[in-house]
């Protein structure tokens, strides 16, 4: 686009009429409006590009349909999208660890909701994670025995209790109870 606004330029330059001069001033307004032009048209690709990354991660772990391209049958499939490629316009999504472009998806499902038993595993380990991430830091903590805040460094993690319960200072405390990590 730059390079045909270069040429259309010279070719005005050398066109004109020696007697009547383009002003000088006229050729930097047109250059400055092809310069903002050209800026509105990147920006408005890029948007376009953000947009389609944004897509495709609000899709992930979501059960989709869609037209494999290497498939001379066109028979529409499912899969679980489990990632994405940005290196292609548009963006490709990976189900069944196959490339599909965005082209090919048919329909893309909600997510499937998780059984109570599977949403109470994720949730233990959520905690677990938390505990553990804890492990060695220093938090302000209610102490139910002082009715008080109280300072300490986590020593341990207690990984067998669904509540989950931190020893601080000696003290068994429950997760709940923590207020705020200082370090």
């Amino acid at each position: 686009m730059a390079e045909e606004f270069a040429k259309m330029l010279v070719a005005q330059i050398q066109n004109q009429d020696p007697s009547n001069p383009m002003d000088a001033s006229e050729i930097i307004s047109q250059n400055a409006q092809f310069t903002a032009s050209l800026a509105t048209v990147r920006l408005a690709n890029q948007m376009a590009h953000y947009n389609q990354i944004a897509s495709s991660v609000a899709v992930m772990g979501r059960p989709a349909e869609y037209l494999d391209p290497n498939d001379p049958t066109q028979t529409p499939e499912t899969g679980i999208i489990t990632g994405a490629d940005y290196t292609t316009t548009p963006p490709g999504l990976i189900i069944n660890g196959k490339l599909i472009p965005m082209d090919n998806i048919i329909r893309v499902d909600a997510p499937s909701a998780p059984d109570s038993a599977t949403a109470t595993s994720q949730l233990q380990q959520t905690t677990q994670l938390k505990q553990l991430q804890l492990v060695g830091k220093t938090v302000e903590y209610f102490d139910q025995g002082s009715n008080s805040n109280v300072v300490g460094v986590v020593d341990e993690a207690d990984l067998q209790s669904a509540q989950g319960y931190l020893t601080i200072n000696a003290t068994s405390v429950p997760l709940a109870n923590i207020i705020r990590v200082i370090n």
